[in-house]
C-alpha cells in the first residue's frame, strides 16, 4: 500500500494530485487543461475531494470555468464527491451578482449550477477551516492547519484583497509519512500559522517528509517567519511549483538562500529542493538579473517537470521526476539546487 503525491508542471501555479488505493484528492486547479489530460491519461474516474486553497487564478480558474470542468467531467460518468471552495468565495460571488445581474450573468449561471449539484446530490461543497472538517479514508488523513474561521472573519474586514494570507494550508498524513502543502501563505497569515504551530508543537508533530514551498518561490516581507516555519517543519524534500516565464522574479534569491542554509545545517533534515520548471535564478547571474526587473525567461522549460513522491505507511518514500533532473541542472550555470546559485 502506498500514497502517491504528484506535483503537476503547471507553471507559476499549483495542481497536486494525492492517490491511495481508496482516495483521489486534488489540491488546486492551476491550468485545468493539464490536470484534465493527466486524469484522463491515468484513467481516473472519481475524485473524492477537490481543495481550492484561495481565489487566485493560478490556483482557482474562476467559478464558471470550474463549473465547465466539472460538468464535462461528470458527463463522462465520472464522480466528484466534494469540493472545498476558498473561504467566502461563494458569498462574495453572490454579492457581485446581486449588485449587477446583467454584468455578472455568467457568474450567476455558475452559482445556480453549483446549487443544483447540491440539491441533486451530484457533488457537495463547503469551505474548509482549521479545527473544522477533516478528511479520513483508510490511513490517509488531511486536515487544515490554516486559516481559522476567526482569522478569516477578521481578515476580510481589515485586509481585503490579501487572499494569500487566508490560503488553506493542509497537513496530509499517510501512516508515518507526512506532507505539508503551504499554498501561497504569506504576511499576517504566515505569522498566524507559525504561532499556531509553535503553540501546539508540544502535543502535535508538525514535522514533514515533504513540504510544498509557498507562493512559487516568492520571499515574503516577513521572510524570517517563513524561515522559522520551514525549520519547524524540518522536511527532507522541498518542492517548488514555479514557472520559467513568470513576471514576478520567482524564485527569489532569498528563498533559495534559505533553502541552501537549511540543507547545509547539520541539525536540519533537508537534503533536496526541486523545481517543476527552470527559473531565471538558475540561468542568469545576480548581475544579469539586476538589469531584468522582475521578468522571467522567454520560454518555459521543465526542470524536474512532473514531480512524484511515492510513500509507504512506514514513512519510507521515493522521488520520481519527469526529466532526468540531475542532467537538467548540470547544464544550468547557477543551479541553486546544485549548490551553484549566484544569490548575492
Amino acid at each position: 500500500m502506498t500514497c502517491k503525491f504528484t506535483f503537476l508542471p503547471v507553471g507559476n501555479a499549483d495542481s497536486i494530485v494525492i492517490q491511495t488505493d481508496e482516495s483521489i484528492i486534488v489540491v488546486d486547479l492551476g491550468q485545468l487543461d493539464i490536470l484534465a489530460d493527466w486524469l484522463q491519461k491515468h484513467e481516473i474516474s472519481k475524485i473524492d475531494r477537490i481543495y481550492i486553497t484561495h481565489d487566485h487564478r493560478d490556483h482557482f480558474p474562476s467559478l464558471f470555468k470550474l463549473v465547465e470542468f466539472v460538468d464535462t467531467w461528470l458527463a463522462e460518468a465520472n464522480f466528484i464527491k466534494k469540493i472545498h471552495f476558498p473561504c467566502k468565495v461563494l458569498e462574495v460571488a453572490w454579492k457581485k451578482v446581486k449588485s449587477d445581474r446583467l454584468k455578472h450573468r455568467l457568474l450567476e449561471d455558475a452559482l445556480v449550477r453549483i446549487k443544483e449539484w447540491s440539491i441533486n446530490r451530484i457533488t457537495t461543497h463547503s469551505p474548509i477551516f482549521r479545527d473544522g472538517e477533516e478528511y479520513s479514508e483508510g490511513l490517509l488523513k488531511i486536515i487544515a492547519l490554516h486559516p481559522s474561521e476567526e482569522f478569516v472573519s477578521k481578515h476580510i474586514v481589515s485586509s481585503t484583497g490579501k487572499l494569500n494570507e487566508i490560503s488553506t494550508v493542509l497537513q496530509v498524513k499517510y501512516g508515518q509519512f507526512s506532507t505539508l502543502l503551504l499554498a501561497d501563505i504569506e504576511g499576517a497569515g504566515l505569522t498566524e500559522l507559525l504561532n499556531f504551530l509553535k503553540l501546539n508543537s508540544k502535543n502535535t508533530d508538525f514535522t514533514a517528509n515533504v513540504v510544498k514551498i509557498p507562493h512559487h518561490g516568492a520571499y515574503p516581507k516577513n521572510g524570517n517567519d517563513l524561515e522559522e516555519l520551514l525549520a519547524l517543519i524540518d522536511a527532507k524534500l522541498a518542492v517548488l511549483s514555479v514557472g520559467s516565464t513568470n513576471p514576478y522574479g520567482h524564485v527569489d534569491p532569498e528563498l533559495f538562500k534559505a533553502l541552501m542554509e537549511l540543507q547545509q545545517n547539520g541539525d536540519r533534515r533537508l537534503t533536496k529542493f526541486i523545481c517543476t520548471q527552470v527559473t531565471r535564478t538558475c540561468v542568469h547571474s545576480a548581475n544579469d538579473r539586476s538589469t531584468m526587473g522582475k521578468s522571467g525567461l522567454n520560454t518555459s522549460k521543465k526542470c524536474a517537470g512532473e514531480i512524484t513522491v511515492i510513500a509507504d505507511l512506514s514513512g519510507t518514500w521515493e522521488l520520481k521526476t519527469e526529466t532526468d533532473h540531475l542532467s537538467e541542472v548540470a547544464s544550468f550555470k547557477y543551479a541553486a539546487c546544485n549548490e551553484k546559485g549566484d544569490l548575492i
